[in-house]
This record gives structure tokens, sequence and C-alpha cells, in this order.
């Protein structure tokens, strides 16, 4: 009997919980355009309803684009918007690329894409943005 023991110790100090499964955070980038952004690169991260509102009024979306606003739940969701900053010719966009949670932090990485070399470019100036649907968040961190 006190051979047991130490065998069934040694089994049960030796089984491990299993972990939970750790899934990445969904979003869904909701409108992109190339003008209508701010004049730096940056981003916006809006947490009420009547923010995004105010947001999709100030950036003089036409009527015919507003399907694509698709209707936003901030009990359970936010919004982030990146700018990519003014732009001396088109050719620029910028989008989320992924998100991930570090602690309490919603991390955003950024994709951004330049004109190629050589190629040619609407002269015009542009200032690209994106609307992204993301999960509720304390924090959010724009990385690149």
């Amino acid at each position: 009997m006190t051979k047991v023991f130490p065998i069934l110790f040694i089994i049960l100090s030796s089984c491990t919980t299993s972990k939970g499964i750790i899934t990445q955070p969904t979003y869904s980038s909701i409108y992109k355009n190339t003008n209508g952004g701010t004049d730096k690169a940056g981003y916006l991260h809006i947490t009420t309803n009547e923010d995004y509102i105010k947001l999709i009024e100030s950036l003089k979306i036409d009527e015919s684009e507003y399907n694509k606003l698709v209707s936003v739940n901030f009990n359970t969701n936010d919004v982030v918007v990146v700018y990519q900053g003014q732009k001396n010719t088109g050719g620029y966009s910028i989008d989320v690329a992924e998100i991930h949670w570090e602690n309490e932090l919603l991390m955003v990485k950024t994709i951004e894409a330049i004109p190629e070399d050589g190629k040619p470019v609407s002269m015009v100036i542009t200032s690209p943005y994106c609307i992204t649907m993301i999960p509720k968040a304390k924090s959010v961190t724009l990385i690149k």
C-alpha cells in the first residue's frame, strides 16, 4: 500500500488540465476610400454609435455608398478607422491586415499599398482610409 501512494502521486501530479483554445479575434473591413481621410497618418477608435454617425457625416460619403456602412452593434463591437495620410498621387491604399490581443490591448496591424516605381499614377492629392469593425476593446494600438 505504501508503494501505491508514490506511484499514484506521480501519475496525478503529471496530469495537466487542457488549455483553452485561443482564437484570433475577428474583424471586418466595412469601407475603404482613397479620398476623404485626414492629412496625417493615424487612427481613430470609435466606441459609440453617436461618434460613428459623426464620422460618417464628416467623411461626406455618397448616399449610394451607405449600404457598405453596415450597422455596428456597439455592445459587442467597436470601429477603428485607419488613415494613411495625405499623398501626392493616386496608387496608395491602407487596410487592416490582422488584429490580436496582448493582455487587454487590441493590436491592429495595417497593410499599406504604395505605387510601384515607373507605373503610371493619377496626379491627384489623395488621403486613403479604411473603416473596420473590431471586437469591443478598452484600448487599441496601431502597429505597422
